[in-house]
């Protein structure tokens, strides 16, 4: 009887034993197969970056040269209207008659008492203008020419008005010319010079200036 008994849990154990293994054998076969579909990072290698769209073949175009000068709009004859170009603008039409006469007598040699394009004094210049444009009543005298039409300041003046400086004394006109924009005048001063284009917006003629005169009114 006893011997029974014993060989009862041997037989027992063994089979414990038997199931067991089988069991220990099915688990590790199921992790080695799930462990096999699971990607293992490495400890010491970063993995690569997620793919990035490739860059296109071609880049937008850049100008690279300047636009043609004929296709650039024309801005060359636009500008504001300034003080000094707005002066340049005669009031009349005998104004603008004056100006233009002035312009084709430039370079015509001073003469003592000449009146006439063959050479003018000051005084003649102006009288030989305004006599050729019907101012027929223009005076030959600087001083009764500075008399004429109506008193401008200095910065009343446009094309086509005359001004007039002080003399040595300071006590009335000494000389003139012809005011045709810009600060300048058309005259013919004195001994040595011809008939040109002076700039009045100096010192000594901005300090010396006596009247302008506007012959239209």
């Amino acid at each position: 009887m006893k011997n029974n008994i014993i060989l009862i849990a041997i037989v027992t154990i063994l089979s414990l034993a038997i199931i067991i293994t089988v069991i220990l054998i099915s688990t590790s076969g199921t992790e080695s197969v799930e462990s096999s579909s699971i990607p293992v990072l490495s400890l010491t290698e970063e993995s690569d970056p997620p793919d990035l769209p490739d860059k296109p073949d071609t880049e937008p175009s850049q100008p690279t040269e300047e636009p043609d000068a004929s296709t650039a709009p024309d801005t060359s004859g636009v500008s504001d209207l300034t003080e000094e170009s707005a002066d340049a603008l005669p009031t009349s039409a005998g104004a603008a008659e004056i100006v233009a006469l002035a312009h084709t007598l430039l370079g015509v040699e001073f003469a003592e008492g000449g009146e006439t394009p063959a050479g003018f004094d000051n005084s003649g210049f102006i009288y030989y203008v305004l006599r050729e444009n019907g101012y027929i009543t223009c005076p030959r005298g600087v001083s009764q020419q500075a008399e004429m039409g109506t008193r401008l300041e200095y910065n009343e003046l446009k094309a086509g008005d005359l001004a007039f400086f002080y003399n040595e004394s300071g006590t009335g006109a000494g000389f003139g010319g012809i005011y045709i924009g810009g600060g300048k005048i058309i005259a013919c001063l004195m001994p040595g010079t011809v008939v040109r284009e002076v700039d009045i917006t100096t010192e000594y003629y901005r300090n010396n200036f006596y009247k302008g005169v506007s012959l239209s009114g």
